[in-house]
């Protein structure tokens, strides 16, 4: 009974944390507008269309202002798009973050669908496998550390207090927060948390960013 209770409660946080991605496979086919900066650091504006989250993690089909198709844009020449249904996109190439291990992704590079960006980056990667049986369609979200560590988050459920609160110790105030179960700082809330960590860190390190 006990592990059955863990592991609904577990998926209930989980299913709650992901309501926060603003991935939502109602918006598949639709065209929204937006902008993605290229390798020469221009800005292009325009449109794309939503695809399942593992082809937009390859690429994006955008059309410019005019309805012109623009072919090409994947994340060996774009650093960084993002649609105003609010999905931010970023090329790991251009920048610091880790994609994580599949052998389905042709090369080592990706587009990584980015929630909040800084010293701590929340990402979440989609594995998407349509030849396995059954077919693989898993979305898991990761944090990056300001020193390249990538933790899973799932891995956090359990333990969320002593867990965070170690990796963001250097803000003591944020850090007690959290270890002390505060409203509004347990586990559903990393989004928050996040954004917090990263005002303070920037406020202290200036200079830092996940470009390369």
């Amino acid at each position: 009974m006990k592990k059955l209770l863990t592991f609904l409660l577990s998926f209930i946080m989980l299913t709650s944390f992901a309501q926060t991605s603003r991935f939502n496979p109602t918006d598949l086919g639709k065209n929204f507008k937006g902008f993605r900066i290229d390798e020469k650091h221009d800005t292009i504006q325009g449109s794309f269309v939503q695809f399942i989250q593992f082809i937009m993690q390859t690429g994006c089909q955008m059309s410019d202002v005019n309805g012109k198709e623009l072919y090409g844009n994947t994340w060996d020449n774009t650093i960084y798009y993002e649609m105003e249904n609010g999905l931010k996109w970023y090329s790991t190439k251009f920048t610091t973050l880790t994609p994580p291990a599949d052998k389905i992704r042709i090369g080592d590079e990706c587009f990584m669908h980015v929630m909040e960006a800084g010293p701590i980056t929340l990402y979440d990667y989609n594995f998407y496998d349509a030849g396995a049986t059954p077919e693989i369609n898993e979305v898991k979200t990761y944090i990056q550390l300001p020193n390249i560590e990538v933790v899973d988050v799932s891995g956090m459920l359990i333990g969320f207090p002593k867990k965070m609160s170690a990796y963001v110790k250097d803000f003591p105030e944020l850090a007690a927060k959290i270890t002390n179960k505060e409203k509004g700082y347990g586990f559903t809330n990393i989004n928050s948390i996040v954004r917090e960590y990263n005002t303070w860190y920037m406020s202290q390190n200036p200079g830092f960013t996940i470009m390369e």
